[in-house]
């Protein structure tokens, strides 16, 4: 009984944390990320060699609230950028060249799960 006690009030806790501050439990790009009114932005740095002229992102995902931007910057300028809301599963391709990127994925008090994916690849029309 003490135990199931204690299971509650620390769910409570979480419960209260992530209304109030926010909340991301998961590990991108291995693990779906899932979101509970969480404002925030993660950062990737890649570097593209001679040989590939396209980046990948996947996302999958589904939110009841909030927003996701995914951008590309070359030298802290844009390269492209994506909006998603709601329920969306697509591939966006950024057209790159030689050199180091940024790849940056920005939520907006974000409730529910998103799945990414990214790689520096040779596209084929």
């Amino acid at each position: 009984m003490r135990s199931l006690l204690l299971l509650v009030l620390v769910a409570l806790g979480v419960y209260w944390y992530a209304e109030r501050y926010g909340l991301a439990v998961g590990y991108p790009p291995f693990l779906p990320v899932l979101y509970w009114n969480y404002s925030g932005q993660a950062e990737y740095p890649l570097r593209v060699s001679g040989l590939y002229d396209v980046v990948k992102v996947k996302v999958a995902g589904s939110l009841q609230e909030g927003r996701l931007s995914v951008a590309l910057f070359k030298d802290g300028r844009p390269v492209g950028e994506r909006a998603f809301s709601g329920r969306f599963q697509e591939e966006v391709r950024f057209p790159v060249s030689a050199g180091e990127y940024l790849l940056r994925f920005q939520l907006v008090e974000a409730k529910g799960q998103v799945r990414y994916d990214w790689v520096a690849t040779k596209f084929a029309p």
